[in-house]
C-alpha cells in the first residue's frame, strides 16, 4: 500500500475548501436573504419570500430547517453504513463523492431561486425541499471524504498534518464565499438589484466550489493508498455500537457545543454588521476578512500547542475563547467605544478559536476509530463521521432555529438588534457546558484505556 502525498495529498485537501464554500455560503447569506431586516425590506433593496411566522406562532426559517434535518436524520447514518460495508471497484468512499457532486452544487444554488414572488407557501415547500436535498447531498459527500483521513493516514502526526492543510483549505473556502462572496453583491448591485446580486453571485461561488470538490475524485485512488476492511454490521447495530463508545460521546457533545455558537456567529454575521456595527452588507464582508485572516495566523500556534499540551488541553481553550470573546461581541455598540473598531477587534480575537475547531476535531475522530478497530477488529470510520455529521447538522438546524426564535421575538433590526444580542450569548453559554462536558475525555486514548474497555 502506497502513502498518498504530494500532488495527490495536495489536491485530496484541497476539496475541503469547496465543501466548506457551500457551507459559508449557507450560513453567510442565506438568512440575510430569506429573512433580511424590515429596513432593507421597505426600501426596496431586497424581497421578501417567506412570511415571518407560520400559524402566527412557528417562525418560517426553523420550520424549514427543521424539515431539513428529518431528511438528515436518515441520511447521515445510513450514507455512512453503507459506505463502511462498500466493496465497489471505484472505492468505498470514492463512489459516494462521485454521485454526490452535481446534486450538492445544485442544491446549494437553488435555495437562491425561489419560484414565487413575496411571501408564499409555495416558497415555504420549495425551500423546505432544497435544505432537505442541500443536507443529504452535504452528507453524501462530506461524510465519506473525511472518514478517508484515518485510512490515508495512519499517525497522529500526519493526521494533524492533513487537517491542518484541510483547515487552510477549509478557511480559504469560507473566505471565498464571505469575502468574495460580499465583494462580488457589490460589484453586480453596480447594474442589478440587490435580489439579483446576491443569486448571481451564489451561481459563481457554486461554480467554483464544484471545482473544488472535483480534486479529491481526481486524486484519490482507494486500492492504491488504502487498506481497509469493510464492515460486516447493519446500520442499526452500528450506530448503537458507536453511541456506545463513551468517549466519543463525550468528544461529540462537546464539539458540537463549539459549533453551536460558531454557527450563529456565522448566519449572524451580516445582521451584526448592519445592526449593531453600523456597517452595509459589502462592508460586513471585511469582519470575514479580519476572522479568517486571524485563524489562519492561528494555525500554527494550534498545531505547535497541541503537540505541546496536547489537543484535549488547546480544545478546552477553544471552547473558552468562543464564549468570552462572543460575549465581548454581543456588547457592541452597548459600550462606550467606537462600535466599528470594538467589533472588528473581537471578529479578529473570534478567529483563535474558529483555527482550532477547523484543525481538531477530525483528530479526535480519526483516534476514536482507531480505539475502535481495536477493540472490534472492523473498520467503521464512515459510520463515525456519519454519526458525527448527523448530530453536527441537528446542531446547525438548533442553532439556526434557536437564533431565528431570538431574532423574530426580541428584535433583528437596526433599531431594535437585542435579539442578535441574545443569540451570541445563548451561544456563549452552550460553549461553556461544552468546555466542562470535554473536561472528561482523557488526555490520550491509550493501550492501556482500550485494554481496560476491551
Amino acid at each position: 500500500m502506497e502513502q498518498i502525498k504530494g500532488t495527490k495529498l495536495f489536491l485530496y485537501n484541497l476539496s475541503s475548501a469547496g465543501h466548506a464554500l457551500f457551507d459559508s455560503i449557507l450560513l453567510a447569506f442565506y438568512m440575510n436573504f430569506l429573512l433580511p431586516p424590515s429596513e432593507t425590506v421597505s426600501s426596496g433593496e431586497l424581497e421578501q419570500y417567506l412570511p415571518e411566522k407560520i400559524l402566527y406562532i412557528i417562525p418560517t426559517i426553523g420550520f424549514i430547517m427543521f424539515a431539513g434535518r428529518i431528511v438528515d436524520a436518515v441520511s447521515d447514518p445510513l450514507i455512512a453504513s453503507i459506505s463502511d460495508k462498500s466493496r465497489s471497484y471505484l472505492g468505498r468512499r470514492r463512489l459516494f463523492l462521485i454521485i454526490s457532486i452535481i446534486p450538492f452544487t445544485l442544491s446549494t444554488a437553488l435555495i437562491f431561486f425561489p419560484p414565487a414572488a413575496g411571501p408564499s407557501v409555495i416558497n415555504i415547500i420549495y425551500l423546505s425541499l432544497m435544505f432537505s436535498l442541500f443536507f443529504l447531498f452535504y452528507t453524501m459527500y462530506v461524510a465519506p471524504y473525511i472518514a478517508l483521513i484515518p485510512e490515508l493516514a495512519h499517525t497522529e502526526e500526519k493526521r494533524l498534518s492533513i487537517t491542518t492543510a484541510q483547515g487552510y483549505f477549509a478557511l480559504m473556502g469560507g473566505a471565498i464565499a464571505m469575502i468574495g462572496g460580499s465583494a462580488l453583491i457589490g460589484i453586480f448591485r453596480k447594474k442589478y438589484t440587490l435580489t439579483k446580486s446576491y443569486q448571481f453571485t451564489i451561481i459563481v461561488l457554486c461554480i467554483i466550489g464544484f471545482i473544488f470538490l472535483l480534486m479529491a475524485i481526481l486524486a484519490v485512488n482507494e486500492k492504491k493508498y488504502t487498506k481497509s476492511i469493510p464492515s460486516s454490521l447493519a446500520i442499526i447495530p452500528s450506530i448503537k455500537k458507536t453511541l456506545s463508545n463513551s468517549y466519543f460521546i463525550i468528544f461529540l457533545l462537546s464539539y458540537m457545543s463549539g459549533w453551536f455558537v460558531f454557527n450563529i456567529l456565522r448566519s449572524s454575521a451580516v445582521h451584526i454588521g448592519e445592526t449593531m456595527m453600523g456597517l452595509n452588507v459589502e462592508e460586513s464582508g471585511l469582519n470575514f476578512i479580519i476572522l479568517f485572516v486571524s485563524a489562519g495566523l492561528s494555525f500554527a500556534g494550534v498545531m505547535f500547542f497541541s503537540k505541546k499540551y496536547g489537543k484535549k488541553n488547546v480544545m478546552i481553550t477553544g471552547l473558552l475563547l468562543f464564549s468570552i470573546f462572543s460575549i465581548g461581541l454581543a456588547l457592541t455598540g452597548i459600550l462606550p467605544f467606537d462600535k466599528n473598531l470594538y467589533g472588528k477587534v473581537f471578529w479578529g480575537l473570534l478567529g483563535i478559536p474558529t483555527a482550532v475547531f477547523l484543525i481538531l476535531p477530525n483528530v479526535f475522530i480519526a483516534e476514536l476509530c482507531d480505539y475502535d478497530y481495536k477493540l472490534t477488529g472492523e473498520n467503521r470510520e464512515g459510520i463515525y463521521f456519519g454519526v458525527n455529521g448527523l448530530f453536527l447538522k441537528l446542531n446547525l438546524g438548533l442553532s439556526t432555529a434557536a437564533a431565528s426564535v431570538l431574532y423574530v421575538f426580541f428584535g433583528k433590526d437596526i433599531s431594535n438588534p437585542f435579539g442578535i444580542r441574545l443569540s451570541l450569548l445563548l451561544g456563549a453559554a452552550v460553549s461553556i457546558i461544552g468546555t466542562i462536558i470535554l473536561m472528561k475525555y482523557p488526555n490520550r486514548l491509550s493501550e492501556k484505556t482500550i485494554q481496560n474497555a476491551a
